[in-house]
């Protein structure tokens, strides 16, 4: 309130003795002062203060008139919150496309919308012409491995007796390898479409090329089918995302959070997420994962909570809902507190009027300042003061009464100042920089921000990692199913038993004395297959298949299923935003990956600034999401380029701290760099400066706690501290912190 509606209080001790005695003259002037600000007068007698004590005694009448009420002082679960917008959305490993594995034409379709399949169910057949031709290439295999068994077992008998030449059975008997061989590249081919193994025995028992007439198409997952892109009869491709599935057993809460707020957000913190779809329900969930990606455009972070849904029933919670979500910072528990309503704010000073005593002749209140905590629209914590649970204070009237209690000089009780943070110290000398002020970002280092990709083609199979999970250099994020990686095993695995062949050849040659030149051909075939094997196999450990795999290929003819996708650094998963089953290109981003132990900040100057600037100059570096936070740099090296459209050039300050928190890509820096450190001067921190128009003043305490504003001269200033050039002299005591607040009060008691 300002002097307007406040009456005038008697500044001399006598003059509040006979306040204290007649009140009714005090009354008088309230009531006339509130009556001409809109307010209803306040009661002209029936009413006695004594400014002393802070006590305050109304008649029945009075109170009635001013309709007093009072609540009583309780232990309450007092909350602080912050708002944000949220979106359900699917989990990774909860949504999935699925697709053909080879092309073909739709001759089948078993599911539609809005029906739930289970793992492995079959959703679609597809009649492929490659499908038929690997039958007919199995089925005419099988019967020339036979004819071959036969030619082989009939020129070894004949070779014997000297009846056919030794070289029409080595002939035979490569033959049959080179048969064994395609029919082995023909199988694992077959089962590389996921076929099984019983349909291969059965399509070579029974002879009949039409066993298999379509290829079956599968969930990867049990879930609603939420869409269908297909349709008899249409010609499909392994790159087409057929269905849609989720499973709709939960679902993630991404919410929002300002940059300004993210210091505050916590894992484990309650949210109270109010949907639009259920505009009167509060729905509670917990805050599981705070996010360590920002995004580049908005500036929002991300703060990750799960819903569950009961599948007995239709789910309530669904992908693509969106709401508000308050995160819940603290919950003191059982904490002391009063209504909202009941606590006068007088600049400084938090106070509330406690009944202490209440008769039919008259109540009697007393004011008494307190510490304030956590507070909301309805409730405010009580964390000092003397105030204690049973107590009652007044709630509504409170406005009027505090008119009686005008201060008169500017002397904060100790309540007021622990409320305002209020921190005195002497003026003293202090070094006054030098500096430029820069705004900049946290940048991680190009090369500590990677992305995990697929060197080949193919369809998402499984995401083996989690949100803000750590990984290292080499471990498995993501599993691709890749014709192309079959077709390379195949390739391997047909070479390699080629390589085989060879070098029996090759030995049965020494041992019967053939040809030299004959002898040279089978070397320079088996060298060659030797190497074509070996690029194979270093081309599959290059896509991040491991030696145990290859050797597999090779030693047990089994293929690889799927292609890993590998993590090309230690750091920690930020962002992916793919679904299972999602056809993606070669070298697709998938994963973003970053290593968060060092970053810099990135710093944007012009050019009437880059003079002042060189490699080497210390710097000071504080973030918009944090505001406690201040760490100390150096400039480590400049882009040495200024933006044709911008004109800003680019430096990067390399920061000090040896244990620094994870710091995200793109959060608000602002960077002082220091071009200069002249000699100690008296200086005071800037935020014991406050401004009233074109002056500036300083609080300046006394012995007794009293404080005096003091105008004062300022030089010149840095992000810390500003010189005084006069009004103050060297070891005065000023208030360092909380300024702000007592020029509040000062203006009051004006």
């Amino acid at each position: 309130m300002t002097n307007r509606n406040r009456p005038v209080m008697p500044r001399n001790s006598s003059a509040r003795l006979l306040a204290a005695a007649f009140g009714v003259l005090v009354t008088f002037a309230a009531a006339w002062l509130f009556a001409h600000e809109g307010h209803a007068p306040l009661p002209t007698k029936g009413v006695q203060v004594d400014p002393d004590k802070g006590v305050l005694t109304l008649s029945p009448d009075a109170g009635s008139i001013l309709d007093i009420r009072v609540d009583e002082v309780k232990h309450r679960v007092v909350e602080d919150k912050v708002l944000a917008y949220a979106t359900l959305v699917s989990p990774w490993r909860q949504h999935a496309y699925i697709s053909t594995r080879l092309p073909g034409r739709i001759v089948s379709l078993l599911v539609k919308p809005g029906e739930t399949v289970t793992t492995g169910q079959v959703v679609a057949r597809v009649q492929s012409l490659e499908l038929e031709d690997l039958q007919l290439e199995l089925l005419n295999l099988h019967a020339a491995l036979d004819l071959a068994v036969k030619v082989m077992e009939q020129t070894k008998a004949l070779s014997v007796d000297g009846g056919l030449p030794v070289k029409e059975h080595l002939e035979a008997i490569n033959k049959y390898h080179q048969t064994r061989n395609a029919l082995e590249v023909a199988k694992a081919k077959w089962t590389s479409l996921g076929l099984g193994a019983k349909e291969l025995e059965r399509l070579a028992r029974e002879n009949n090329s039409r066993l298999l007439v379509s290829l079956p198409i599968a969930s990867p997952l049990s879930g609603l089918v939420i869409h269908a892109d297909v349709a008899l009869g249409k010609i499909v491709e392994p790159t087409e995302h057929l269905f849609e599935v989720m499973d709709l057993s939960a679902v993630w809460v991404k919410i929002g959070v300002l940059e300004r707020d993210l210091h505050k957000i916590k894992t484990g913190q309650r949210v109270e997420l109010t949907l639009s779809a259920f505009p009167e329900e509060v729905i509670s969930a917990t805050v599981q994962i705070k996010s360590l990606y920002l995004d580049p455009v908005s500036h929002l972070g991300t703060v990750w909570a799960e819903l569950k849904n009961d599948l007995s029933k239709e789910a309530r919670f669904l992908p693509g809902m969106t709401g508000r979500a308050q995160v819940v910072l603290t919950s003191p528990g059982d904490v002391l507190t009063v209504p909202s309503n009941a606590i006068v704010s007088d600049g400084p000073e938090r106070y509330v009027l406690v009944e202490i005593s209440s008769t039919a002749q008259a109540s009697e209140y007393q004011k008494r300042s307190v510490v304030v905590g956590v507070e909301t629209e309805q409730w405010t914590q009580i964390i000092g003061g003397e105030i204690y649970a049973g107590d009652r204070v007044v709630t509504t009237g409170i406005s009027q009464l505090a008119a009686y209690f005008v201060p008169e000089v500017l002397r904060p009780s100790p309540e007021a100042a622990k409320n305002m943070g209020l921190i005195v110290e002497p003026a003293g000398l202090h070094v006054v920089e030098k500096v430029v002020d820069l705004q900049g970002a946290v940048e991680v280092p190009t090369e500590r921000r990677v992305w995990a990709s697929s060197q080949l083609p193919g369809t998402i199979q499984e995401i083996k990692t989690e949100r803000n999970q750590e990984v290292r250099k080499g471990d498995v994020v993501a599993e691709i199913a890749s014709v192309e990686l079959h077709k390379l095993q195949l390739d391997l695995l047909q070479v390699h038993l080629e390589l085989g062949l060879a070098e029996t050849i090759l030995n049965r040659l020494g041992k019967t004395g053939s040809g030299q030149r004959q002898f040279w051909d089978a070397s320079s075939l088996r060298d060659a297959l030797a190497n074509r094997r070996d690029s194979f196999k270093r081309k599959l450990e290059g896509l991040g298949l491991s030696m145990e795999q290859v050797d597999g290929i090779l030693v047990r003819r089994q293929l690889v299923d799927v292609l890993p996708v590998r993590a090309p650094r230690d750091g920690v998963v930020v962002r992916f935003e793919k679904v299972l089953g999602e056809s993606i290109k070669a070298d697709e981003l998938l994963f973003e990956i970053h290593d968060l132990s060092r970053g810099l900040v990135r710093a944007h100057l012009s050019e009437r600034e880059w003079s002042a600037i060189r490699l080497g100059q210390k710097a000071r570096v504080r973030l918009v999401a944090d505001p406690t936070f201040l760490e100390g740099g150096i400039v480590a090296r400049s882009g040495h380029t200024f933006g044709a459209e911008n004109r800003i050039l680019s430096v990067w300050v390399e920061l000090n701290g040896k244990a620094l928190p994870p710091l995200q890509n793109n959060l608000l820096a602002r960077v002082t760099v220091s071009v200069g450190r002249p000699e100690p001067v008296l200086a005071v921190p800037l935020e014991s400066v406050v401004q009233e128009g074109t002056k500036n003043f300083v609080f300046v305490s006394d012995d007794q706690g009293l404080f005096l504003r003091r105008q004062i001269e300022l030089g010149e200033s840095d992000d810390r501290f500003v010189r005084i050039a006069a009004g103050l002299r060297l070891g005065e005591r000023i208030a360092v912190r909380g300024a702000a607040a007592l020029q509040t009060a000062y203006a009051n008691i004006r």
